[in-house]
This record gives structure tokens, sequence and C-alpha cells, in this order.
């Protein structure tokens, strides 16, 4: 303990080899808290969109009639493999 008082940096405790606990300095833990919690609050206001990110040209029916068609002829093909 004396040597986190001495701003040395945290000490590992360890059990049969596992770490068990990590003793820090109160003044790192409280900013390493004010941190995590403001990252946390920066998450749950601002959520991932992508709404206008993209835009889609050209035909898209056609597109995925020919997908489907695609698909059905490999499962045919994949199909007749197995058998």
């Amino acid at each position: 303990m004396d040597e986190v008082y001495k701003g040395r940096g945290p000490i590992a405790i360890s059990q049969r080899s596992k770490l068990k606990a990590i003793l820090v300095e109160a003044q790192w833990y409280l900013k390493v808290e004010e941190q995590l919690s403001s990252y946390r609050q920066g998450l749950s206001t601002k959520p991932f969109r992508l709404g206008g990110t993209m835009e889609v040209t050209g035909q898209v029916d056609l597109a995925l009639e020919d997908l489907r068609r695609e698909l059905a002829a490999f499962l045919q093909k994949s199909e007749e493999n197995v058998k």
C-alpha cells in the first residue's frame, strides 16, 4: 500500500497465480470513473444512425429478381449434387 500511496503505480494482488484485485490510488480511480461515466452518458444520448448515409439508385426490383433466380439455380445445383 505504501508503493501506491507514494505514487509508484497500481499493485496487483494475486491468489494461486490468478489476479484477484488491484490497488490503485484514489485520485486515479476517481479520474477513471469520471471518464467512464461521461463516456457511458455519451453513448446513451447519441444512438448510432445510418439514415442518409447511402443512396440506392437503379432498378431495385430487377436486381432482387436476379438475386432470387441465382439463389434458386444455386439451390437446385446443390440439391442435384447431394443426390
